[in-house]
């Protein structure tokens, strides 16, 4: 559990952001649990995950900045999996993946993953190692955005 604990946590250390060296990347991590608050029914909570078991739900936010001085665009947010977790999705959508360590990326749909006895079959979500988002957008001095996905324990 601990392990799986540290895992989790080394996600939180700084990420990489090809093509702007202004831009500071951090990532946060949260456990979704269900709560009873006052209000009837119960509802989604989000806490910081003291300990983690297989099938908790994560939610993972990734959050860039432009520290320079100066206007920067066209940039791209790479973010490695933890093996202790599986991809689960993005809130955007527009993500493309790696299955096999950041050698080769594409849309989840359009992969393929080499078996170990020969052939191919198409990729899953448990099969990503990372997700990669192009930011086209201008992002001005100070300007910030974040980029949003889940997760489930292993």
């Amino acid at each position: 559990m601990l392990r799986m604990l540290i895992a989790l946590f080394l996600l939180a250390l700084p990420l990489e952001a090809v093509a702007a060296d202004s831009i500071a990347l951090t990532s946060k991590v949260y456990v979704e649990r269900s709560g009873n608050g006052k209000s009837a029914g119960s509802h989604i909570v989000l806490e910081e995950p003291d300990t983690v078991k297989p099938g908790d739900k994560l939610i993972y936010i990734v959050e860039y900045r432009n520290q320079g001085t100066d206007e920067v665009s066209d940039f791209i947010v790479t973010n490695p999996l933890p093996r202790t977790v599986r991809f689960d999705r993005t809130v955007r959508g527009d993500e493309i993946v790696s299955v096999d360590n950041g050698r080769s990326w594409g849309r989840l749909d359009g992969l393929r993953v080499t078996l170990p006895q020969g052939g191919t079959r198409a990729a899953q979500p448990s099969d990503v190692t990372h997700l990669r988002w192009r930011m086209p957008r201008k992002l001005a001095a100070g300007e910030s955005g974040k980029v949003t996905f889940r997760a489930i324990v292993r």
